[in-house]
């Protein structure tokens, strides 16, 4: 064997080899990538239903209910719209949503970063035409505040009766409370609501009573700042004395139910049964004794008197009688 015939050889062994090194790159290399995915399946979506109980925000107590919670989760916020009972002719869905900025839990497929927005009225009457397409509602001119700060709301009418309401809320801490560190956080509310026959004051009084139950905790994302200072006059001064009407006690009667009480019984009249007797012409009767044998007396009441016989007189002269 020649010195060219080894080199083929190697040279064709080669090759193999580096296809055998190549192979086994790719599969150490797949391993590898399927040992870091994470385990479990995500949903292909933005959107996923929760429970009603994990609601971050409630509607006003004693108004509509909560009928299903479509959450949106970002790298940066939490988005939940609220849908509401809808019993108005307007067409769509009456709901209340929140956006809650600050430290997102990492999801399977997360919905990127949620832009933070601030409230301007060009962008408020797009979103009206977007909830209620075809209704002219005008934005109350009135300042108006709740617990958790100031509110805007637009007003209009719907099909037929109806009576509609958008209402929007930023919640953020002041300025000068802002920091890296400190109320950082922010929260975003909207209210959509059709209902027939209802008016403009009783509608707004859904932006005042609605309550928020969620968020994230800690200072550095807390939304509301810091808290008021309380009253001076609370807990100091003088005791305050308002004047109280004198309130007297209804009058009770006390009825004692042990001794039962026999019902008395109804009496009634009787009137006596009056016998009546024709007067008989005693000329022609005949007045016999009592048997008790006493006087007969002139009275009817005390004798018996027996009718006269029937004396017939014949034409002879004689009179018989039966």
């Amino acid at each position: 064997m020649d010195d060219s015939a080894a080199i083929r050889f190697s040279g064709r062994g080669g090759r193999v080899f580096q296809r055998s090194l190549l192979l086994a790159a790719c599969t150490a290399a797949a391993l590898a990538a399927g040992c870091a995915a994470r385990p479990g399946a995500g949903v292909a979506t933005l959107s996923t239903t929760v429970s009603a109980s994990s609601a971050l925000v409630l509607p006003s107590p004693g108004t509509l209910s909560i009928v299903s919670v479509i959450q949106r989760q970002y790298t940066n916020a939490v988005e939940q719209q609220i849908a509401l009972s809808t019993s108005a002719a307007t067409p769509g869905q009456n709901f209340i949503s929140i956006q809650a900025f600050g430290p997102v839990e990492t999801t399977a497929m997360p919905g990127g970063t949620l832009a933070f927005k601030p409230v301007q009225h060009s962008a408020i009457r797009s979103e009206i035409r977007a909830a209620l397409p075809g209704r002219a509602l005008a934005i109350s001119p009135n300042f108006v505040r709740n617990s958790y700060g100031p509110f805007g709301y637009a007003y209009g009418r719907g099909a037929g009766d109806d009576g509609c309401l958008y209402g929007w809320q930023q919640i953020r801490a002041d300025e000068a409370d802002r920091d890296k560190l400190n109320s950082y956080g922010s929260i975003q509310i909207r209210l959509r609501v059709c209902q027939s026959g209802a008016g403009e004051k009783e509608l707004v009084e859904m932006m005042y009573g609605y309550t928020i139950v969620g968020g994230f905790s800690g200072a550095t994302w807390n939304p509301y700042g810091t808290p008021a200072a309380v009253d001076s006059g609370i807990g100091g001064g003088e005791p305050l004395r308002v004047a109280i009407e004198e309130r007297k006690a209804p009058i009770t009667t006390v009825v004692e139910t042990g001794t039962r009480v026999p019902a008395a019984r109804r009496q009634t009249d009787r009137k006596p049964v009056e016998r009546r007797t024709e007067a008989l012409d005693r000329g022609d009767a005949v007045i016999v004794p009592s048997p008790t044998g006493g006087t007969v007396s002139g009275t009817e009441g005390e004798a018996v008197v027996v009718p006269s016989p029937v004396c017939i007189t014949s034409s002879s002269g004689p009179t018989t009688c039966n």
